[in-house]
């Protein structure tokens, strides 16, 4: 029985702590910046979103231009945490998703999107969210809203089968996951008068 070596393990944890602490001094920083520079206005030019209550949460969520790349695929990480928590295929399948957006790793729309994954997103971003969806639904014509749709639901799908059931034969997709992409669709689809 190998026994473990108790100078990786302490350089692992000095390690770990290390960049949690950039991390946390990242997410800082980030959020100093944006409420120096986002305004509703700049929000309203990089979106064509005009509610000025939606525009009011997204400056609060302190999203800019390039933060709003990441904000539009918050749903993955909703679906990631449908079950209470993410297991390590969830989390390779949201990264994927965010890399093939155009989010470099590193950049501060995939540390946004990871720190999400990571710590469970907050109420204030999923109402956010939703408002965000109901403005796309009025700004974006039907056929770019259901290319949008179609594209996130197709991600949010892979994400929900990516723990599927037995050695993920199955693909099972959970109650609960079932719910969250329910409601995405019917977040951004557009209301029959």
């Amino acid at each position: 029985m190998a026994t473990k070596d108790p100078f990786e393990a302490r350089r692992k944890a000095l390690e770990e702590a290390y960049f949690r602490k950039k991390d946390a001094q990242l997410v800082d920083k980030l959020k100093a910046v944006f409420h120096r520079t986002v305004d509703r206005e700049s929000l309203r030019q990089t979106t064509g979103i005009t509610d000025e209550r939606v525009l009011d949460n997204l400056v609060e969520l302190s999203l800019s231009g390039e933060m709003m790349a990441a904000f539009r695929l918050y749903p993955l990480i909703e679906v990631a945490w449908a079950d209470g928590g993410v297991d390590e295929q969830e989390v390779r399948a949201v990264l994927a998703a965010i890399e093939e957006h155009g989010i470099p790793r590193g950049s501060r729309p995939h540390v946004m999107l990871e720190n999400a994954l990571k710590n469970r997103p907050g109420e204030d971003s999923r109402k956010a969210w939703y408002m965000y969806a109901e403005e796309l639904r009025k700004i974006l014509s039907p056929e770019e809203l259901t290319t949008f749709r179609n594209d996130l639901l197709d991600h949010a799908r892979r994400i929900a089968a990516a723990s599927g059931g037995l050695l993920s034969v199955a693909f099972q997709v959970s109650t609960n996951e079932r719910t969250v992409l329910e409601a995405i669709e019917l977040a951004l689809t557009h209301k029959l008068s």
